[in-house]
């Protein structure tokens, strides 16, 4: 019961649930201060510049796109309440939602849009959104209410990055000055809370917007608290310093989970990691098909996550997870098959040669436990451990056998299946295709997927794609790895996305409210 009930726990917050330790007032109340413990802080007040990681964290509660994704990766409304595309795929034309405010007061207009979009697009502020706003010709005020942006050529993979912030953000017309990546403050936003201070190393207070067009902030504020080590951060959230802390350590989600630590819960990043096993294609002896394919049917994925993740993760046939708008049906993946792998093994020529795999310092348990089970099948390998630095460098230089790497979160596949699956000249320098791997077939699908604008089309050209990799094995998904938020049982309302997001569409802190 004990094992079955644990079980349940884990697979309700793996679905964005917190469960928590008491029965509490079920009615949202509003005011107080949310105090949040973030790994690390901000760097600069430019919501257009940086805006990856924390930085994004920290922004998305003050400033928004034009457009939203859900849980299940389906475009939806947000600043733009609706949108359309002319026939040949290069103008969209953009509705804005009428009534949106900025913490200044002044209401959002086309002309804030376009201001925000030309500020990205030129090379002298060096926003982040540049290199995707790359494909951006031009940009049109149609009215006061009214955008449109022309493309230089179709783009199937557009309107989805017009969900992130780190494309661009609204702010108001002439907020920025160009060329100053740090300016004095930060200009206004149109998201659910406003900024208040920045203190560097110290704290950044954010305050409710109330006249936010959507879904109004409970708390009064929010203080994010940079804390850069884990323990730290969980010390304080026992000791009630803080209400909320991200990047929870497995090994103190798992005391949660087993009723140890009382007072706290948790939510779950269900694919907040992804991980992949690499082969080093070019060169021996993973340039031997039927060998990656004999190590793919040996290993067991879910013993890999139990080891490694403290029993969190799901295991991975794609790069997108089940329930997924790009997961593809259909695709026989390799699974453990002993019987397979062995014979595979022995199609291959292998020897018993000792294959050595290097890894790097505190994240020796996934290549153990593949040590153990490749030598079921006759394989030997050496581990081998390495500071960062030598690691990351035989990586770059593709002097490595086999190796756990993770992923960038895509949004569209023509990132998850486009760069990393296409041929590079230079394999000792190597800039977005790790495994080196390089099929002509393959190379043609890619291409011709990332310009088909028929939706049906383009599914069934990455249909073939993911379906090449399964029979090629240049990588091999193994699992969608967790974060956890840890939050006090008097936290109540707060959800995250797959990812981990602080605010993400139609949830967030925004959401949050404390009983007590």
């Amino acid at each position: 019961m004990k094992r079955f009930l644990l079980a349940l726990w884990i697979a309700g917050c793996l679905l964005g649930l917190a469960l928590p330790a008491e029965a509490a007032s079920d009615k949202p109340k509003r005011g107080g201060t949310l105090t949040v413990a973030l790994q690390r802080d901000l760097t600069l007040m430019n919501p257009l510049v940086r805006t990856r990681s924390t930085e994004r964290i920290i922004r998305e509660l003050m400033y928004e796109p034009l457009l939203g994704l859900d849980f299940k990766g389906n475009l939806q409304p947000n600043l733009a309440e609706s949108w359309t595309a002319s026939g040949d795929g290069r103008l969209y034309t953009f509705n804005l939602r009428r009534g949106v405010k900025f913490h200044n007061g002044q209401e959002m207009t086309a002309e804030d849009v376009k201001f925000a979009i030309d500020y990205s697009m030129n090379p002298k502020n060096n926003a982040y959104g540049f290199q995707t706003l790359a494909i951006v010709d031009r940009v049109e005020a149609d009215d006061r209410y009214g955008v449109k942006i022309y493309l230089k050529r179709p783009s199937p993979a557009f309107l989805l990055s017009l969900v992130e912030i780190g494309t661009f953000s609204v702010i108001p017309k002439g907020s920025l000055p160009d060329g100053m990546d740090n300016p004095p403050k930060f200009p206004s936003g149109t998201g659910p809370f406003r900024f208040v201070e920045w203190q560097p190393q110290q704290r950044v207070v954010f305050e409710r917007h109330d006249d936010y067009w959507g879904h109004k902030a409970l708390v009064d504020r929010v203080v994010l608290r940079p804390v850069a080590n884990a323990t730290v951060r969980f010390s304080a959230l026992r000791a009630g310093d803080i209400d909320m802390t991200e990047r929870t350590p497995y090994e103190w989600v798992k005391q949660i989970v087993e009723g140890k630590l009382k007072g706290i819960s948790f939510i779950a990043a269900p694919y907040a990691g992804y991980r992949r096993l690499v082969f080093n294609v070019p060169a021996a002896p993973f340039n031997n098909k039927k060998l990656r394919q004999a190590v793919a049917h040996a290993i067991d994925k879910k013993e890999i996550l139990h080891a490694a993740y403290f029993g969190f993760g799901e295991p991975a046939d794609q790069s997108y997870p089940k329930g997924h708008a790009w997961y593809i049906d259909g695709i026989s993946s390799p699974s453990q098959d002993l019987n397979k792998a062995r014979a595979l093994l022995k199609e291959s020529g292998y020897k018993g040669e000792t294959i050595e795999f290097v890894t790097q310092q505190g994240e020796d348990v996934e290549p153990t436990t593949l040590q153990a089970q490749l030598r079921k099948i006759g394989i030997n390998v050496n581990v081998k451990i390495l500071d960062y630095g030598a690691y990351t460098a035989l990586q770059r230089r593709g002097e490595f056998t086999f190796d756990f790497m993770g992923s960038g979160d895509y949004l569209d596949p023509s990132g998850a299946y486009g760069a990393n699956l296409m041929c590079e000249l230079d394999l000792k320098k190597r800039t977005a295709n790790d495994s080196g791997y390089c099929d002509k077939e393959m190379e043609a699908l890619v291409k011709k997927a990332e310009s088909e604008m028929d939706p049906a089309k383009r599914r069934a050209l990455f249909k073939q794609i993911v379906t090449k990799l399964a029979e090629d094995v240049p990588e091999l998904p193994v699992g969608f790895v967790p974060r956890f938020f840890a939050v006090a049982d008097h936290v109540k309302g707060f959800t995250t996305d797959g990812k981990g997001a602080l605010r993400p569409w139609g949830g967030g802190v925004n959401y949050a409210w404390l009983d007590k």
